[in-house]
């Protein structure tokens, strides 16, 4: 119906299928006779590709209302994925299989997070937390193998005094069973709005994430899960009520990564966004890996695994 919005678009590449999915209902302001949800829709690379007429499969809005403000995994294979929090102590995790037109879904059990308001203020005053979306919704998602990843910005609590990143595997060869519950925090600074994607070469997870609050502003940063330490690749000098929707990574090529990120700044007076496009990662020689300096230009943001 009129007044409709679909809002919060992503895309995936699957091995014979395109997919792009985007919240129905904005805000879950949804107009009467609205179907509200999320859709995953999936359209034929083949067909794409001829330029011809294309048939198109989608699902069912409110099958994937916990999904929402969910994005799609990355590097996805023969199947898609996406989740949402059924509560936080289970992710209610959805799977479409290329060779299949039946998607399916099912709750996966995981250790409670902290579920608290986020908050990182700015030293001036801002918070890019303060508009509250996409929040705690599982925006990092990407396939290595079997294992399944997703990853969403959570709270404080006793363990972790700032905003940090709960991220979890799962195994889907083994009936979706969870592998690891990990953690990206800092006792000085936050974490969130992290994306994911999958080095085709390693197997390796790239990040895209904001690092923020403990006194300095928000800034995008990029890095390996496991090298515990990314770099920021902008220095900003003012904030915003609002942050991170399109922190994004991409596998590119064979070894490398491209993210976008942003940061801001204020020039004669006037805020003005530094957009960031970067490539990084590892070569990979003969199947062997070969790590980098650890030391390039650009700051460094130590990150921990908790639990």
């Amino acid at each position: 119906p009129v007044g409709t919005g679909f809002d919060y678009p992503d895309t995936a590449v699957g091995d014979n299928d395109f997919y792009l999915t985007w919240d129905v209902g904005a805000f879950s302001d949804c107009p009467p006779g609205c179907t509200g949800g999320k859709v995953v829709v999936r359209i034929p690379l083949s067909q794409i590709q001829a330029g011809a007429t294309i048939f198109y499969g989608y699902t069912y809005p409110p099958d994937s209302g916990l999904a929402w403000g969910s994005h799609l995994t990355q590097d996805t294979g023969d199947t898609i994925f996406w989740a949402g929090h059924n509560q936080n102590s289970a992710l209610r995790v959805f799977s479409w299989a290329e060779n299949s037109n039946t998607y399916y879904w099912r709750d996966i059990g995981i250790a409670s997070y902290a579920n608290n308001g986020l908050s990182a203020p700015n030293p001036d005053g801002t918070d890019p937390f303060l508009f509250g979306f996409p929040g705690k919704s599982i925006i990092g998602a990407t396939r290595s193998g079997n294992q399944v990843w997703f990853a969403w910005t959570a709270g404080t609590d006793n363990n972790f005094p700032q905003d940090h990143i709960e991220m979890v595997t799962l195994d889907s060869s083994n009936n979706f069973k969870l592998t690891q519950q990990v953690q990206i925090w800092n006792g000085g600074f936050a974490f969130g709005f992290p994306a994911l994607a999958t080095n085709r070469c390693t197997g390796e997870v790239g990040l895209s994430l904001m690092t923020g609050g403990g006194g300095n502003y928000a800034n995008h940063a990029v890095g390996f899960w496991g090298d515990f330490v990314v770099y920021n690749t902008t220095n900003s000098g003012s904030g915003a009520n609002r942050w991170g929707d399109y922190f994004t990574i991409r596998q590119n090529g064979y070894t490398n990564f491209s993210a976008m990120g942003y940061g801001l700044s204020t020039v004669n007076g006037n805020q003005q966004t530094d957009v960031r496009y970067v490539v990084f990662g590892r070569r990979c020689d003969n199947g062997q890996l070969q790590r980098p300096d650890p030391r390039p230009a650009g700051s460094r943001a130590s990150t921990g695994v908790g639990r």
